[in-house]
């Protein structure tokens, strides 16, 4: 398996090899920033530098056109032609021909090479002897005008230096599209009359549409305005040159240039089309480098990726577990050590040997090329050690920043929320600060290919905090509605709702926590507040029928003996006793076991409409006798159209009746009860209002509990159960029901939804 990783880490050598190959191919080709349409679309005679040589040829043209009328007579070249004609001394002019200026040159050393360029001598070495002499005369600078009067003197040595250069370009042309050879045909013709004409040309026999037929060309007329060709770009100073050259002064001329691009002769244009295209095959290649080597390498780098810390593909020496166990900080500091390590050397030592391979407009690149395979190769080392601790898992555990980070929660764990934010705002402010002051001197320095890199990374890494503060932020916001949702949950009396405490971290984890704890206590409290009334509710149930079966009896025997007809009054007075006191025992039974089937709602409803208005009536005439006995004058306040309730006539009847009974009971003598029924929006309201007779010691909602009684009224016959009873019925039969309390005043209110 070792030997498995050791061949993969070669081939991804080998593959960014490729890349850096065919990256250097492209970019130090000639064409590169073009793309690789060029590769398809364009050809050697559609390049920039095909156009610049054949205007650099253009341009040679009608320098041959000047020199063959200075160096040539009757079309060959004349040593003894006049070339200029120089003043020496007041009154004596002279000519110099050509060969005299040869020879002088070559009493200089002077010499034309291979190249038919001057070497040897100095144009600027010259004896005592030789003195300046005004320059009357150029034959190849006719028109030669001195702007100031020492431009017209020269030494007869840096005369002879020039008319030589002026020959050897003469011949470099003559030798190049004469004497040899070429790709490039031209003809120039000035013509006065039929007999009359001056001919310049290099191929004979050919008329413009042969020349069109060689590939591209160039045909320019004195007769016409346009320029007749088919290259990318026409040289501009064509029409003007033939003009002024012309010897006629009339439009009787043409110039006809043409390149064939089948290039059957070695010149210069077929050497720079075979260039051309090993350029564009070199390119292709460079393509093909790069792509082979991108795809490979992120092969590679998968399979790496996926092996390592792969227990069967590790055999790590004692040393690279040692490192790998180091924290990921300690490994990245000893990396950026070793790669500032590596750069010095580069500049020290890499950068030479560079220099010594490439040339000097290749240095940058070159050094370029070697620093970014410094980064790359220590990157990803660092980047597998860190994957190797991820994938054995103590990458987090083992690192510098959890162990701060737990050190850091000493100090803020037990701190409040303000404090916190306060902390964490000051902590985020601070590295803002650092990276803006960091981005500044790396902007400063920007040049560097270093202050790029850090830069990137800098503008990565902010990014990367900003992403981790907006998710952290995010995250403390979630965890505040799911806090802010259980309380919700638990004050609408869902104790059950719990959260997970899992998704929680820090101090909101604490708080959650405390939420289910004292979820958990009130759903307790409130699991034994429910057993205890369930107990309750059995235990009255119960001993209601315990006492039940017995009290009928008495009852019963009462009865049997009043009917024996006893006629001693004591005897008589103590049965009615017992007769009353059994009957309340009886009543009270009775309400016992009504509480506790209404609070457990364990009774069967029979919904009708019912006018409750109409129930009212009937109920004030019920009991107006009843009130007339304690004195109570009952003032109804009624609605006069109907107000129809959906509720169980029995059950609706009891609620009223306990409230008449204890309006009878309790209420002031000689005092009014105030009975109202109206309606409010889309509610059927009974209001019930009378002063009590005895103080009201006592709370609104402690008189709906059972068994309640103000403490004044204990000596009366009620059994405290009437108002609870009234209540549950009510409720359950799907109205509302209230009691309030203003001093002495009593008030209730029974109320339900007015049928639609």
């Amino acid at each position: 398996m070792k030997k498995i990783k050791e061949s993969v880490v070669l081939m991804h050598l080998l593959f960014s090899i490729l890349v850096v190959i065919g990256v250097s191919i492209l970019y130090n080709n000639y064409h590169y920033g073009e793309g690789i349409k060029w590769i398809t679309q364009e050809t050697y005679e559609d390049t920039p530098e095909f156009t610049r040589q054949l205007k650099n040829d253009i341009d040679n043209i009608f320098n041959y056109v000047k020199y063959k009328e200075v160096f040539e007579t009757n079309g060959r070249l004349d040593y003894k032609k006049p070339i200029v004609r120089v003043t020496e001394g007041p009154g004596i002019s002279k000519e110099y021909t050509i060969d005299e200026m040869i020879r002088r040159a070559k009493s200089q050393g002077y010499y034309l090479n291979e190249q038919f360029k001057v070497s040897g001598g100095h144009p600027t070495t010259t004896d005592d002897s030789d003195s300046s002499v005004r320059v009357d005369y150029r034959a190849y600078e006719p028109d030669f005008k001195a702007s100031e009067p020492g431009e017209s003197f020269l030494s007869m040595d840096k005369l002879s230096y020039e008319v030589l250069t002026h020959l050897g370009n003469y011949y470099a042309f003559y030798y190049r599209f004469i004497q040899n050879p070429t790709n490039l045909k031209f003809e120039i013709l000035y013509q006065n009359s039929e007999n009359e004409f001056k001919l310049y040309r290099n191929v004979h026999g050919k008329n413009l549409n042969d020349f069109k037929a060689m590939g591209k060309y160039l045909y320019v007329t004195g007769e016409a305005l346009y320029v007749d060709s088919n290259l990318t770009s026409i040289p501009k100073n064509v029409s003007s040159e033939l003009e002024k050259m012309n010897p006629y002064n009339n439009g009787n001329y043409h110039m006809t240039v043409a390149v064939d691009t089948s290039y059957p002769h070695i010149d210069a244009y077929s050497k720079a089309s075979l260039s051309y295209d090993h350029m564009r095959l070199i390119y292709i290649m460079g393509i093909i480098s790069l792509f082979v080597g991108l795809i490979g390498s992120g092969i590679t780098l998968y399979l790496l990726i996926l092996h390592t810390g792969t227990p069967a593909y590790e055999n790590s020496s004692h040393k690279e577990n040692r490192l790998d166990s180091l924290p990921a900080e300690t490994c990245l500091i000893l990396f950026l050590i070793a790669g500032f390590i590596s750069i010095f050397l580069a500049q020290r030592l890499g950068y030479k040997i560079i220099h010594l391979f490439l040339p000097e407009e290749r240095w940058f690149y070159g050094e370029l090329v070697l620093r970014v395979l410094i980064y790359y190769f220590l990157g990803l080392n660092a980047a597998f050690k860190l994957l190797r601790q991820y994938k054995t898992g103590i990458l987090w555990n083992n690192s510098l920043l959890k162990q701060g980070r737990a050190f850091f929660n000493l100090y803020i764990k037990n701190h409040r929320f303000t404090t916190r934010i306060i902390l964490a705002y000051f902590l985020f402010l601070a590295f803002n600060l650092t990276l803006i002051l960091l981005f500044a001197y790396l902007f400063l320095t920007y040049s560097t290919l270093e202050s790029r890199i850090f830069m990137g990374v800098l503008v990565l890494l902010y990014f990367s905090i900003i992403l981790w503060v907006f998710h952290q932020m995010y995250k403390k916001a979630w965890e505040t509605d799911q806090i802010n949702q259980a309380l919700l949950n638990i004050s609408k009396g869902n104790t059950a709702y719990k959260m997970d405490t899992n998704q929680f971290y820090g101090k909101e984890r604490e708080l959650a926590e405390n939420i289910n704890h004292i979820r958990t206590g009130l759903e307790t409290a409130l699991q034994e507040k429910v057993r205890s009334e369930r107990l309750k509710t059995d235990l009255i149930t119960n001993v209601s029928h315990d006492i039940k079966t017995p009290l009928t009896s008495i009852i019963n025997y009462v009865d049997l003996i009043k009917r024996e007809g006893i006629e001693n009054q004591k005897i008589q007075g103590y049965l009615e006793v017992l007769e009353q006191k059994s009957q309340r025992l009886k009543t009270l039974t009775e309400d016992l076991v009504e509480a506790s089937k209404a609070s457990s709602g364990n009774l069967k409803l029979e919904i009708n409409s019912i006018d409750f208005v109409e129930l009212i009536y009937q109920t004030n005439g019920e009991f107006e006798e009843k009130f007339a006995l304690r004195h109570l004058e009952i003032v109804s306040n009624l609605a006069e159209d109907s107000l129809l309730i959906e509720a169980d006539g029995r059950y609706l009847w009891r609620v009223l009746e306990n409230l008449y009974n204890n309006a009878n009971k309790y209420a002031m003598e000689h005092s009014r009860v105030y009975i109202d029924i109206t309606r409010k929006e889309d509610m059927a309201v009974f209001t019930m209002k009378n002063v009590s007779d005895n103080p009201l010691n006592i709370r609104a909602d402690e008189l709906t509990e059972r068994f309640v009684r103000g403490d004044v009224a204990r000596a009366t016959e009620g059994s405290g159960l009437g108002i609870s009873i009234a209540k549950s019925l009510t409720e359950l039969q799907g109205g509302t029901f209230n009691l309030i309390i203003d001093g002495d005043l009593f008030k209730a209110e029974v109320s339900f939804p007015v049928k639609k």
